[in-house]
């Protein structure tokens, strides 16, 4: 069973363990919540899916947190309920609030726990949890207790990518900009960046792909009104392998899972940390690429000018470059080696 809610950062990655799970014939049921983003997604595998009864409390005030022992009480029962129906073996726990319950459920059942940890710097639920799982892992760092760097599992199709050597083969015509700020969108792009390409186009040809989210499409589409380059603004992007082959560079928050696919694909690419992440994970996360030459961190209230600093002398060299060095961090086998863990485990 998988535990793992609220974001695309410690949901997809666990959809990827899952896939190969199954593929490698494991039964997979998965724990979430029934509001959350992992509701849909997991609506369009085959995997059971059981909904418990709680939400994160960070930031949400007094009551909710008065209230904290009362939910986790209930949403563990609920988890021992769903662990021992589905008559598990072993919980992989992905991060976030629903992890809690779950991994105090799998140890009351004496059920093994994995622990995977998706950021360079670790959240407090894996923190806490790594002190009772297993096996822990890390994808960047060896920041949890005892923990293994293994990386962050990767969708199938974003492995099958080619090379950068490959993409870059014989490729002409203005640079291919992909912008992409997460599955709703980031504001802060969608407001700063047109006005900004207009500019750099106008001493450096530009291609763009621009990624609105559904809330901002037709405001961001607008904005792009008389673009003298090509543009595309997109809702959601849901043929990512081939947007990444497409791309020159890429700019985008640095969630886990954007800086791991950026290494997985070879792709060059502009860090915007969310300035609001916890602990500033999403700086670290970004500092992994930045430090071999892979990437170029800008904060946000810095945006447009070092964006446009930047873009105005980037060329597809220094792009092909970044990729490759990009591409030179991919070391690990992050399915397979949870899938030896798993057999080792339950054997």
């Amino acid at each position: 069973m998988i535990a793992a809610a609220g974001t695309g950062g410690h949901i997809n990655p666990g959809i990827a363990i899952a896939e190969y799970l199954q593929k490698n014939g494991y039964k997979i049921s998965w724990l979430g919540t029934p509001k959350g983003m992992e509701n849909k997604l997991i609506n369009k595998t085959k995997f059971q899916f059981t909904p418990l009864s709680i939400s994160g409390v960070r930031n949400k005030g007094l009551i909710k947190m008065i209230k904290l022992p009362f939910i986790l009480m209930i949403s563990t029962i609920q988890a021992i309920k769903a662990l021992w129906l589905s008559k598990a073996k072993l919980l992989i726990v992905m991060g976030g609030y629903v992890s809690v319950p779950a991994a105090l459920a799998a140890k009351v059942l004496n059920i093994k726990l994995i622990v995977h940890e998706q950021n360079a710097i670790p959240g407090l639920t894996n923190k806490v949890l790594s002190y009772i799982s297993d096996i822990n892992y890390s994808a960047f760092t060896n920041s949890l207790k005892g923990s293994q760097i293994i990386g962050n599992p990767i969708r199938n199709e974003v492995q099958k990518i080619s090379g950068p050597k490959k993409r870059f083969l014989n490729r002409k015509g203005p640079l291919r900009v992909l912008v992409f700020g997460g599955s709703l969108g980031a504001k802060v792009f969608n407001q700063h960046l047109p006005p900004v390409f207009k500019k750099i186009n106008e001493k450096n040809k530009i291609s763009v792909i621009h990624q609105s989210g559904e809330n901002m499409f037709d405001l961001l589409d607008q904005a792009y009104k008389n673009a003298k380059f090509k543009v595309e603004v997109k809702k959601y992007i849901f043929d990512m392998d081939k947007k990444y082959s497409w791309a020159d560079i890429v700019i985008a928050r640095s969630g886990a899972l954007t800086v791991s696919e950026m290494i997985q694909s070879g792709t060059a690419s502009i860090l915007i940390p969310y300035p609001f992440a916890v602990d500033d994970h999403q700086y670290f996360n970004a500092k992994i690429l930045e430090d071999v030459g892979a990437a170029y961190i800008i904060r946000e209230k810095d945006l447009e000018k070092k964006l446009m600093d930047f873009l105005t002398k980037l060329d597809r060299k220094k792009c092909k470059n970044m990729a490759m060095n990009a591409k030179q961090l991919q070391r690990y086998d992050s399915c397979n080696e949870i899938l030896k863990a798993c057999t080792s485990l339950i054997k």
